[in-house]
């Protein structure tokens, strides 16, 4: 599934400046903590993020196609996207904390995201003999699959036209049947090309790419 972080956001207008992220987090408080909570900020994390954010200690920057977590809010219910990549080139704002973690704000959305200890996952770990022979079953069910997200409206699909219009009068001495029969015919096709979409998914996970969500 892909999530549209460009219906489900935080922020809009989508911001122009980290003073107004921060303005958005005391004017939407609850909203906003409720984000923080979500994506995994302590208390103390995310009161850190707003005074870096009222310090001047955000910067403007190309965010990472991957964060650990990204909010998002679907009509007032806030959730969080574990191991979310964005499928494009997103500018926002990165807010480093003490801890290592970091905070980025794309400027799109305004949908607070995390990335956990980004100063020491640059750094390789050392392989361990083990961990290689652990079963496979076990590795995988240890893994979190990465969720596609994307930012930007995508123009919606025009329906295909299945009316066929028949002309106002027939020759004379043409049968009706030979206007019947390719009708006919087209139906029979339309009706085995036709595949069913698939429902859309709950609105507590966010929209899917069609901008929709089932309650």
């Amino acid at each position: 599934m892909i999530v549209n972080m460009y219906v489900d956001h935080l922020m809009s207008p989508s911001p122009t400046s980290a003073e107004e992220v921060w303005n958005a987090t005391r004017e939407h408080s609850k909203l906003f903590s409720d984000a923080a909570a979500r994506i995994g900020l302590t208390p103390a994390e995310y009161k850190e993020f707003r005074n870096n954010l009222l310090d001047g200690k955000a910067v403007y920057v190309k965010l990472p196609r991957r964060v650990d977590a990204m909010s998002g809010d679907r009509r007032g219910s806030v959730y969080a996207v574990k191991n979310a990549v964005m499928t494009s080139t997103i500018m926002g704002w990165r807010v480093a904390l003490g801890d290592g973690n970091v905070v980025y704000v794309p400027q799109v959305c305004g949908n607070i995201s995390l990335l956990k200890h980004a100063a020491i996952a640059q750094v390789p770990r050392p392989r361990h003999i083990a961990y290689h022979k652990m079963p496979k079953y076990v590795q995988a069910s240890s893994v979190t699959p990465d969720t596609p997200v994307v930012m930007v409206p995508e123009a919606p699909e025009t329906p295909a036209t299945t009316a066929q219009v028949l002309p106002s009068s027939v020759s004379h001495g043409a049968s009706p049947l030979l206007f019947f029969i390719p009708a006919a015919v087209g139906g029979v096709i339309a009706g085995l090309t036709h595949t069913t979409p698939s429902p859309p998914p709950p609105c507590t996970e966010g929209s899917n790419a069609a901008f929709a969500c089932s309650h």
